[in-house]
């Protein structure tokens, strides 16, 4: 029976060891690539070395305490299962609050901006705004109805839209 403990242990260790200097078992480099398809996405790889690691422990301990083979097999089981759930749903919803580093656009549009650099030759400039409790800048240009406008009328401005990552600006004051 120890040697069923012991080995899951190893085999777990052993795994999470080599993710943590750095060997990367998954070439892809994909780590959602089940995402939530449902439950076989709580059996990926990273859970499962998890649950063995926890399997493995708890059991030999079990084992070293001079605990029945029925109480070790449960208490094992039951860390493996526990951490087997709690491993994919903490994983899960990290996840969730992964944010990209720029805002949707959908957050931005009527944003109060600063032209932090003026409009160039081709009308390209870059505003700075706040999204999501930071501060942000992004290229902007003018809107086509205000173009005619000079640098100075967008010291305060708002977005009006995003064209492919440009921020369409107007003047606030406008």
């Amino acid at each position: 029976m120890i040697w069923l403990f012991v080995s899951a242990l190893l085999f777990g260790g052993a795994l999470i060891l080599t993710g943590l200097i750095g060997v990367d078992g998954d070439a892809s480099h994909h780590h959602d690539v089940m995402g939530d398809a449902g439950l076989l996405a709580v059996f990926s790889l990273r859970n499962l070395t998890w649950a063995s690691f926890a399997f493995g422990g708890i059991g030999l301990l079990a084992v070293l305490s001079r605990r029945s083979d029925a109480v070790s097999i449960v208490s094992a089981s039951a860390a493996g299962v526990v951490t087997l759930v709690g491993v994919h749903a903490l994983f899960k919803a990290l996840r969730r609050t992964e944010g990209g580093a720029l805002p949707a656009d959908a957050l931005v549009i009527g944003a109060p901006a600063t032209l932090v650099l003026p409009f160039d030759a081709n009308g390209l400039g870059v505003i700075s705004f706040r999204a999501n409790g930071q501060v942000q800048e992004m290229p902007a240009r003018r809107a086509p109805d205000v173009a005619a406008l000079e640098s100075a009328h967008f010291a305060a401005c708002r977005i009006g839209w995003i064209e492919n990552g440009v921020a369409v600006v107007e003047p606030a004051s406008y």
